[in-house]
């Protein structure tokens, strides 16, 4: 037999193995996939499935959140679709929701690639990244650190920090009968501002994102002005900066990919060691075998003493020789989870007020009231008052929550999903899902389901007041039962998001200090349109101008 031949059948004998792989890859797997008993879209592409079209009508023609909610007016609260050759099992089901998050979360666990992210931002295995009994000590460790009594001490934090926003930004642009002012990104500058209230809070270090910018200097101000600094501000940007689409690929798809030597991965190293310089030289004192009772800072606004997150982990903890990798963890987490998130959030609630200016009018009359009758400030007493306040928050995060999918699960044992939906018997609905089956929880459509909420697309804060009309139509709508695995801005379960209560602190003290002053409008250059940078939802081009409020 010539060689020739050889060749020839060697590669027709390739050509056939690679066919008969494509047609079991994509034919026959996906025929004889357990979950296509359950309904879903049918896949408009051989490897996207139906990714490209969520990508093109949820993000780039910016009509979130469909066209999922589409889908599930069409298949209900528990459905397949295709993604990246392979079958995702969506819920917005409540009943569903909850065995997931809540009474089977430890056989859904979060899917290897967003744990894999988390642990290369942070630096090793924290909150985001771990599972199990690792988990559940951290959480138990962290928890205390979030509770009511512990949060009052950082208001003094949020209060100093609004106000430099205030002085520094928001002074100098303002509208007048004199000047028409001048337009800024307040996405931008509340990104200033929770960088600088979650180092403060989280380790006692102050960025200085908000410094005044001083028009005469060659180089960018850093905290207390120094060059390195810059580059430290600059390090926690990049660090926290979304990872780009390949880089997402690359972790469920290629081996170590976060270890290779890319530019991106280079980038990112280097800024990463910078951060973890600033931070170790904090923590090494605070972790210091001779260091005090750590009582040294105080509350920039008052002299009260108060203890930052790290300093109230050491206190909590069991633990007297925390490592110093551990705190740093912490620390990297605290500020990955408090800073973008935040943001984006107090982005959403000016971008919507300055739509509905009846409804801010109403909010800002409720917080000049509040602040009035509680000596200037905002103490935990006045965010209580704060009802309807509270309620355009909660709102906003209906409509728009930031996390508009939380993380992916993945089944790690065969098990039968209960659904609200009952069979022609009467019976409840079941789902087989098998082990290794993906799951997505897509809060964006559950807070828009007309099954659960009236007028789910208008913005009505009044929903959240309890005895309202609209609260009690709601709740009419989901059997009278409240807003629990309806609406789930900050996940549910034991992999909720542990500082929410820090979060809606520091929104309702920003929000209200904001509006008790000023107002905000868009201009023409504006886009609220959703846009996705990484797992963060927020406003694609917040372009506003400043006017102070008589």
């Amino acid at each position: 037999m010539s060689v020739g031949m050889t060749a020839a059948g060697a590669a027709v004998g390739v050509g056939v193995a690679a066919s008969l792989a494509f047609v079991y890859i994509f034919v026959v797997a996906p025929a004889r996939s357990p979950l296509n008993v359950m309904p879903g879209p049918r896949s408009t592409h051989w490897f996207f499935g139906n990714i490209r079209d969520i990508f093109d009508i949820m993000w780039k023609q910016g009509k979130f959140p469909e066209p999922i909610l589409s889908w599930v007016n069409q298949y209900g609260g528990v459905f397949y679709y295709r993604a990246m050759m392979s079958d995702r099992i969506l819920l917005t089901d409540p009943v569903a929701l909850k065995y997931v998050a809540v009474t089977n979360s430890d056989i859904y666990p979060r899917d290897f690639g967003t744990r894999t992210i988390f642990r290369d931002l942070i630096g090793g295995d924290g909150l985001l990244s771990t599972e199990g009994a690792t988990h559940a000590q951290q959480r138990k460790m962290l928890q205390p650190l979030f509770r009511h009594d512990k949060i009052k001490s950082f208001l003094g934090i949020f209060q100093h920090h609004v106000r430099r926003l205030q002085e520094h930004h928001l002074r100098a642009v303002e509208a007048t009968d004199a000047r028409p002012g001048q337009a800024v990104n307040l996405h931008k500058l509340f990104t200033k501002l929770t960088m600088d209230i979650i180092g403060v809070s989280a380790f006692s270090y102050n960025f200085d994102a908000l410094a005044p910018v001083d028009p005469t200097a060659t180089a960018p101000r850093g905290t207390h002005g120094s060059a390195s600094q810059i580059s430290v501000m600059e390090a926690l940007e990049l660090l926290l900066t979304p990872p780009s689409l390949l880089y997402v690929v690359g972790i469920f798809f290629l081996p170590f990919f976060p270890h290779w030597p890319l530019p991106p991965q280079n980038r990112r190293r280097r800024a990463q060691r910078k951060l973890f310089q600033v931070v170790d030289a904090v923590l090494e004192a605070k972790l210091a075998p001779s260091r005090p009772p750590p009582t040294a800072a105080t509350t920039p606004s008052t002299s009260r003493k108060m203890l930052d997150l790290v300093d109230l982990m050491l206190e909590e903890s069991n633990d007297p020789k925390v490592s110093l990798d551990e705190a740093r963890m912490h620390v990297m987490t605290f500020m990955l989870a408090g800073h973008e998130t935040t943001s984006s959030m107090l982005s959403w609630v000016f971008a919507v007020l300055a739509q509905h200016p009846t409804e801010e009018a109403k909010a800002r009359a409720e917080c000049r009231q509040v602040l009035a009758a509680n000596n200037d400030s905002w103490d935990w007493k006045a965010l209580g008052e704060l009802k309807y306040t509270t309620a355009v928050i909660h709102e906003v995060l209906r409509l728009f929550p930031t996390a508009s999918q939380l993380s992916t699960r993945v089944c790690i044992e065969d098990n039968y999903m209960p659904t609200s939906e009952t069979t022609t018997a009467g019976d409840t609905k079941t789902y087989f899902i098998p082990k290794g089956a993906t799951v997505v929880v897509h809060t964006g459509s559950l807070h828009r389901n007309p099954k659960y909420w009236s007028q789910p697309n208008e913005f009505l804060p009044e929903r959240f007041l309890e005895g309202s009309a609209l609260f009690e139509a709601d709740k009419a709508l989901r059997g009278g039962q409240g807003n629990a695995f309806y609406y789930m801005p900050f996940s549910a379960g034991p992999k909720n998001c542990i500082g929410m209560r820090f979060a809606m602190a520091e929104l309702q003290v920003v929000v209200a200090a904001l509006l008790t002053r000023h107002s905000f409008r868009l201009t023409n250059n504006a886009n609220v349109l959703p846009t996705m940078v990484g797992v963060t939802m927020r406003p694609r081009h917040l372009d506003m101008t400043v006017h102070v409020v008589d």
